[in-house]
């Protein structure tokens, strides 16, 4: 008998703002709880109902892992932050399956969903630049 696979969630506790005199006030908040495997599942499923265009879903896993990635690893990176470690992705990625420009819209959808599903605005979501 097989066990199970395990879920990869990720909890993390980040100080308030009024403890820690040092942080930032333009310092993003990002949903204290990350469920990498419910973002495939919710990714997995939006491909097949045909809403993200073509191409095969392991096209797509890559950027579902460095949406999450980026937000449990770094919780407090800026924008531009996030943009050069999106630069930095997509420039080691080997025959990567999404132009940039579609991988970098594909990596803020995922952040909007994340905040979603982590009942936080979406709005809030990180944004990266427009440089493609």
């Amino acid at each position: 008998m097989t066990s199970p696979a395990p879920r990869f969630t990720h909890s993390l506790t980040i100080p308030s703002p009024h403890i820690d005199a040092t942080m930032s006030s333009a310092t993003p908040s990002i949903p204290a709880v990350i469920d990498v495997d419910a973002e495939l599942g919710y990714w997995r499923q939006r491909h097949a109902d045909g809403l993200l265009g073509p191409g095969a879903f392991n096209h797509y896993v890559p950027w579902i892992k460095f949406a999450c990635d980026c937000l449990i690893t770094h919780p407090r990176a800026s924008d531009e932050q996030r943009d050069e470690m999106f630069q930095t992705h997509y420039a080691l990625m080997i025959m990567p399956r999404l132009n940039q420009a579609q991988a970098r819209h594909f990596v803020e959808q995922c952040w909007q969903h994340v905040y979603l599903a982590g009942h936080q605005d979406p709005a809030a979501h990180p944004r990266l630049g427009a440089r493609a």
